[in-house]
């Protein structure tokens, strides 16, 4: 059974609550990823996808300039152990209803697990 950890991204980027929308929108960008995890007083407390912006402000033509990170991140932050396997992760993202986790190792933040690494997974797992 294939843990979490051989699949998840390790990076820990993260921007603060009060940070606008357009600058999450722009460090995603930069850095080529599709979420950030959200950073307050030293400790995660949301996330924060491209899929928040489009949905919950573009879409709305809302203004991404005036609002915050904390008007449209997801909390509390789902986690998950990184020995677990990944059909455990498959599981709670359904039950969930969403495309990101953040992996812990002992409590500790280690990276974010994405349905995109889910999909790497399962095309190594049942190659053509």
């Amino acid at each position: 059974m294939e843990k979490i950890h051989n699949f998840m991204a390790e990076s820990l980027l993260s921007i603060s609550p009060t940070a606008s929308i357009l600058e999450a929108s722009h460090v995603m960008h930069e850095n080529e990823i599709h979420s950030l995890l959200v950073e307050e007083a030293g400790e995660y407390i949301g996330i924060i996808t491209n899929h928040d912006i489009g949905g919950k402000v573009i879409s709305k033509n809302l203004d991404p300039q005036k609002m915050q990170v904390a008007e449209i991140m997801s909390f509390p932050l789902v986690k998950l152990e990184s020995k677990e396997s990944m059909e455990k992760a498959a599981q709670v993202m359904r039950d969930h209803a969403i495309h990101h986790l953040a992996v812990t190792e002992h409590g500790q933040m280690l990276g974010t697990l994405s349905i995109f690494d889910y999909y790497k997974y399962l095309v190594q797992k049942h190659p053509r």
